[in-house]
């Protein structure tokens, strides 16, 4: 970007925002944003156990024929696990209210020609996000299952309780979620001058690297889901290259 900053990039709503002022803004999106997912959460429990069994349907796929999907241990936790799920599709089924109320915060900072970009993003954010949900469920979800239950039953008999089941199903759909946001946050940053395409081009090994280390952490400790998880993320990563040189051709 060459353009310099002026007066009217410095201002929101006709006046020049303070430190006071941004905290504020913050505080009351970030309000809106845990009204919207709570009202979806409200909404969702009531239908938990039908969730539930979507859900369930990656594992019993993966699970040989006759054995029970899942199990419980304790009286609480049936319960506990229709309020994680509640929460589950609160957030991801909200998220284009969230995403929307991040974006907005954020527009401020953009240079005046780029917050008609503002739009755009908030849509391209949830379809990305929705696009990671969807392929962890249907395409890195199932091939996990496969590969640990089969590893599994070489040496004895699946007995896999709701709650763990639920949590694996939970942390999976946040990082994949996350991770399909990454060519949009880099765009982002790029546009704001904090990161530069020679920068991103010139670090491609290390962002290797990182990918796998980040894949080790947020995946269950085998080589399946760890590819499952670092090949889209750096596929993100190359794609947010391919986005912000398009950008910058055109400026």
């Amino acid at each position: 970007m060459t353009e310099k900053l002026t007066a009217e990039d410095l201002v929101a709503g006709g006046k020049v925002m303070s430190l006071w002022d941004h905290l504020s803004e913050l505080r009351s999106r970030i309000v809106r944003s845990l009204w919207s997912i709570a009202v979806v959460v409200g909404v969702s429990y009531y239908f938990a156990d039908a969730l539930i069994g979507i859900l369930k349907a990656p594992l019993i796929a993966a699970l040989p024929p006759g054995v029970n999907a899942l199990h419980f241990t304790g009286p609480l936790d049936v319960f506990m696990v229709q309020m994680k799920v509640a929460g589950l599709v609160g957030l991801v089924a909200s998220c284009p209210i969230w995403l929307f109320q991040f974006w907005k915060f954020f527009e401020p900072a953009l240079y005046p020609r780029e917050r008609r970009y503002v739009l755009p993003f908030v849509v391209i954010s949830v379809v990305m996000f929705l696009l990671g949900v969807a392929f962890c469920y249907f395409v890195a979800l199932p091939t996990t299952l496969s590969f640990l239950i089969g590893v599994g039953m070489e040496v004895g008999t699946p007995l896999i309780t709701i709650k763990d089941y639920v949590s694996l199903l939970m942390f999976m759909i946040f990082s994949f979620g996350a991770t399909f946001e990454t060519p949009v946050i880099l765009v982002l940053l790029a546009m704001l001058n904090v990161v530069t395409l020679e920068a991103l081009t010139a670090h491609r090994r290390i962002v290797v690297v990182a990918c796998l280390i980040i894949a080790a952490i947020l995946t269950p400790p085998d080589p399946v889901s760890q590819c499952a998880l670092a090949i889209p993320m750096y596929g993100m990563y190359e794609i947010a290259i391919i986005v912000i040189r398009l950008i910058k051709g055109k400026k």
